[in-house]
């Protein structure tokens, strides 16, 4: 049976709407669980209304941190929702409501963990301090992570985070191997003159836009044996009138996102763009810059201690091993491991409907979660000490 504190816990948080960037609504009711529990929250203010929520316990004398996190916001509400999005909904174990699964679920099983941790870790082997982390702006900028970096927290030894992977096939992997991203940010400037009369005085920037939108499928994507090839995405094109006039366009605007295999950089990943673009010979000057948010890719060993002691501790709860891969997709884990070097192992309930209607947590999961998360901060505190 899972826990009724951790189902209520859920329960309150799916109903506190958190989409970004009100995640200090939630924020709130995080700080007052810590409080009920007889500690003191620490609130980081990301940004005006946006903060990080995070309390820390010395369990042991030991010098390791194991933080154990997740982040707040969700994204919107998608068209189609047969419950209400904020009403938290239980049919046959499985809890509806947004964010119910990324992450909410996770995020409760996360706080649980910390607080079983400061009851059972005193008196264990190599056992140190506990700390948990709930974060802003996950589903945008990444902000609230970074900012993270930033406090003691950064200096955790090991990150439990706490995204909805369960790790029972190869479909559901525990991810060790994660791609980074860039945002290119394309700005074509022609010349104007009337679209009519003498559009060869002109030089269309939508046009020598489109001839670098074709040739984008031309980059040198990178390849990783486990995350198998990248890829990239036109997301946006903004050029032309506002309002209806008969001018060759001058300006246009193109966002383009594209994954980077662990060993690629976004330095390079910018001179591989610079070079194509200059092979077309355009009659446009043409700028290119990274947009916010980029991110560095990762990949973590399997040796690691803490990813050791996490294989250790998923056998012995659910009597088979984990199993591991690669994920094509970015999390918070891209910010605590590729730019903050601390290891960080994704684990938490299994869900579905993620960024879709009637999303949905996997009830069963939960107490599973949290007794893992458990074991493997102390596994890894035990392999560590000295």
């Amino acid at each position: 049976m899972t826990d009724p504190r951790l189902t209520g816990l859920l329960e309150r948080m799916v109903a506190v709407d958190s989409r970004l960037p009100t995640e200090a609504r939630l924020g709130a009711v995080i700080a007052d669980e810590i409080r009920q529990a007889g500690f003191e929250p620490e609130i980081f203010e990301v940004a005006e209304g946006r903060p990080n929520v995070c309390c820390s316990a010395r369990i042991g004398p030991g010098h390791r941190l194991v933080t154990l996190t997740g982040h707040m916001d969700t994204v919107g509400v998608a068209a189609g929702w047969t419950t209400d999005p904020f009403a938290p909904t239980t049919v046959d174990q499985r809890l509806y409501g947004l964010g119910a699964a990324d992450m909410k679920a996770g995020l409760a099983c996360a706080w649980r963990a910390f607080l079983r941790l400061v009851e059972v870790g005193p008196g264990r082997s190599g056992v140190g301090r506990v700390g948990f982390a709930a974060t802003v702006d996950e589903e945008a900028f990444g902000t609230g992570a970074r900012a993270l970096l930033s406090t003691e927290y950064g200096r955790s030894d090991l990150m439990l985070l706490t995204e909805p992977f369960f790790g029972g096939s190869a479909t559901e992997p525990i991810p060790l191997v994660m791609p980074g991203k860039i945002l290119y940010r394309i700005v074509v400037h022609g010349k104007s003159s009337h679209a009519l009369g003498n559009p060869e005085r002109g030089i269309n920037a939508v046009d020598d836009a489109a001839r670098i939108v074709t040739a984008l499928a031309g980059l040198p994507l990178g390849r990783d044996p486990v995350l198998g090839p990248m890829n990239y995405c036109t997301l946006k094109i903004d050029g032309g009138y506002r309002e209806y006039a008969v001018v060759v366009p001058e300006r246009c605007e193109i966002i383009v996102t594209r994954l980077l295999a662990p060993g690629e950089t976004r330095e390079a990943a910018l001179g591989q763009l610079d070079t194509l673009i200059a092979s077309l010979g355009l009659a446009s000057r043409v700028t290119v810059e990274m947009a916010p948010p980029s991110y560095d890719p990762y990949s973590m060993a399997r040796d690691h201690p803490g990813v050791a002691a996490f294989a250790e501790a998923y056998r012995a709860r659910l009597g088979v091993a984990p199993s591991f891969g690669g994920l094509l997709g970015i999390t918070d884990a891209n910010i605590y491991q590729a730019e903050g070097g601390i290891p960080t192992i994704i684990f938490g309930p299994r869900g579905a409907g993620l960024h879709e209607r009637d999303e949905y947590v996997d009830l069963t999961t939960l107490e599973p979660v949290v007794d893992v998360l458990v074991d493997t901060a102390l596994r890894y505190f035990a392999a560590t000490a000295g």
